[in-house]
């Protein structure tokens, strides 16, 4: 009877260190600089709000979209991420070069990524202002860019998919069978860089495209259309 005793501790003594090594195990993995996790987050949000920089000088104006909360690397990514994207315009402003916020947001907190847009519209004395858009993702998990680079495995392949399905999507847009010019999705970095995350696509920035008064011209590409171009795990995550 003691000798059976004895064998059952040890065979709970057992299994007791393996749950804990298994426990720290995990506890203690880390993701390389290129890796992607498409593990589920603690919450949805992560904790982070949508809150509003006005950034206000000689010659501009603009409300920057930014997050509060959450996951600090990734909150200082985004936000300096979004800042960066607004000081590109805002470096030219001056009297004969006026910079004015539009129609800008944070377009997506998900489980995964952050994606945020910039609307800039500039007054340069010419007949209309002109629209721009600048965009910018963070990964929430790693805290760093997404870049088109980042989410394909082959960029070029990536940039041939994204340029197939503009032409099919763009006469389902107010451009309709209007003539736009074809040059502005050929399938070239440039392109296509203007991107956010959604969870039905990749939401596209082309530009104004036909004429000024069709205006500002986006495109949501399906995920299901870039599933053979994107990086394993990614549709989980920029999706979220």
């Amino acid at each position: 009877m003691k000798k059976t005793a004895a064998g059952l501790l040890a065979a709970v003594l057992v299994a007791v260190v393996a749950a804990c090594g298994s426990d720290d195990r995990a506890a203690t993995a880390t993701l390389s600089p290129t890796s992607v996790s498409a593990a589920p987050a603690p919450d949805s949000t992560w904790g982070f709000t949508v809150t509003t920089v006005r950034l206000e000088g000689e010659g501009y104006g603009v409300d920057l979209p930014q997050v509060a909360g959450g996951k600090a690397d990734a909150r200082t990514e985004f936000n300096d991420g979004m800042h960066a994207e607004a000081d590109k315009f805002i470096q030219q402003a001056g009297p004969d070069y006026k910079v004015t916020g539009f129609r800008s947001e944070v377009t997506r907190i998900g489980a995964h990524v952050l994606s945020g847009v910039l609307g800039i519209e500039v007054d340069a004395g010419w007949l209309h202002p002109t629209t721009y858009k600048a965009t910018h993702v963070t990964e929430i998990e790693t805290g760093r860019p997404l870049a088109l680079a980042d989410v394909f495995t082959d960029l070029q392949q990536g940039l041939d998919a994204l340029s197939a399905q503009a032409a099919l999507l763009i006469p389902k847009t107010r451009v309709g069978t209007n003539t736009y010019t074809k040059q502005n999705i050929e399938p070239k970095v440039e392109n296509f860089e203007r991107w956010v995350a959604v969870p039905d696509g990749m939401r596209v920035y082309l530009g104004e495209i036909a004429s000024h008064a069709m205006g500002y011209i986006d495109i949501t590409v399906p995920w299901s259309a870039l599933d053979g171009v994107l990086r394993p795990g990614l549709r989980a995550v920029l999706s979220s």
